[in-house]
């Protein structure tokens, strides 16, 4: 228990501080390639912060272990949207605001392929097809989203890319080596991190005697998302919420489309219809409640980040209470 602990205590330090670099190779690309940066965020970060989430939940479904893997997947949506955006909206000093076209595309899509795969998976089982279903659907995402931003660029829309105007003065001065090295450093940092930080935190829950589902929906999803977590709330200290807000959401699309439909492609995925029942509707409502308030302006206040935070807290309350309650040993 007490290297368990050692090995989360080290983890966190690892991830704050690779974070902060990993933000700051991210909006070094934005620049340089003159895009927005909740482009960058929606797809670039998206993938590289997801990676442990892949990871852990195609290893799980090799293993079969399928409830770890599934809901591994679910629950880092549901960490990602309550307590990642939570967070960084309340350590934020000023509201966490994103560009609004790309924001109505992304906000359907996690929407409809969340509810998909709930769908999908209803019967208590996400097979082979459904899976590459999921995959299908991501790749329809960002071709439409790829297609949005040319679109946007070709009519050269002041109102729905003024963060570029700065930025396009300085992009000159910024040197691609520098950028290369922060983001791939970054990147290497949060993986690594999060890597020590599940060992950890697994290990810990494997000694409060948590079943295989509550562990991948809790203490795994949140070890995995750190690097959503630390990559939102750093992006959020330096002011640079279309980051932060793009990485969560593109990330939510990514574990149910990317991780959830690679596992099920590895192994079908198999978990009981009550939890499939809990952690599905538990996700539409929490993602669907970060979008009504991102929509109004645009924008997350700290008091919404109360509210997110909260949530997950009666989330996983509910989950220890009735779907499998902890017996210490």
């Amino acid at each position: 228990m007490v290297r368990d602990i050692l090995l989360v205590a080290a983890a966190v330090a690892l991830l704050w501080k690779t974070a902060d670099w990993f933000v700051e190779g991210a909006v070094g690309v934005a620049t340089l390639l003159n895009v927005p940066k909740i482009l960058i965020g929606l797809v670039l970060v998206s993938l590289a912060t997801t990676a442990p989430e892949l990871f852990t939940s195609v290893i799980a479904a090799l293993r079969g272990v399928p409830e770890l893997a599934l809901g591994n997947a679910v629950g880092s949506v549901i960490v990602d949207a309550s307590l990642a955006i939570g967070l960084a909206a309340l350590v934020s000093s000023a509201s966490l605001v994103v560009d609004p076209a790309i924001f109505r595309i992304s906000a359907r899509t996690v929407l409809i392929v969340l509810t998909l795969a709930f769908l999908l998976s209803i019967n208590g089982v996400l097979g082979r097809v459904e899976g590459a279903v999921l995959l299908t659907c991501y790749v329809i995402y960002v071709v439409v989203l790829y297609r949005r931003f040319k679109h946007v660029r070709r009519k050269a829309d002041d109102a729905v890319l003024p963060e570029l105007k700065p930025m396009l003065e300085a992009s000159g001065q910024i040197p691609w080596s520098r950028v290369i090295a922060l983001f791939v450093a970054g990147l290497a940092g949060v993986l690594l991190g999060s890597e020590l930080l599940v060992r950890g935190a697994t290990g810990i829950a494997e000694t409060a005697g948590l079943s295989p589902v509550v562990i991948g929906l809790t203490v795994t999803a949140a070890g995995t998302s750190m690097p959503e977590i630390a990559t939102c709330v750093a992006a959020a200290l330096k002011r640079e919420p279309a980051i932060g807000v793009g990485n969560i959401i593109g990330a939510d699309i990514l574990n149910v489309c990317w991780v959830a439909g690679a596992s099920a492609l590895v192994n079908p995925l198999v978990a009981e219809k009550a939890v499939i029942m809990y952690m599905f509707p538990s996700a539409i409502i929490i993602v669907a409640t970060m979008l009504i308030m991102m929509r109004n302006g645009r924008a997350l206040t700290r008091w919404n980040g109360a509210v997110l935070v909260s949530l997950y807290c009666i989330y996983a309350l509910l989950l220890f209470l009735f779907i499998s309650p902890p017996t210490f040993y």
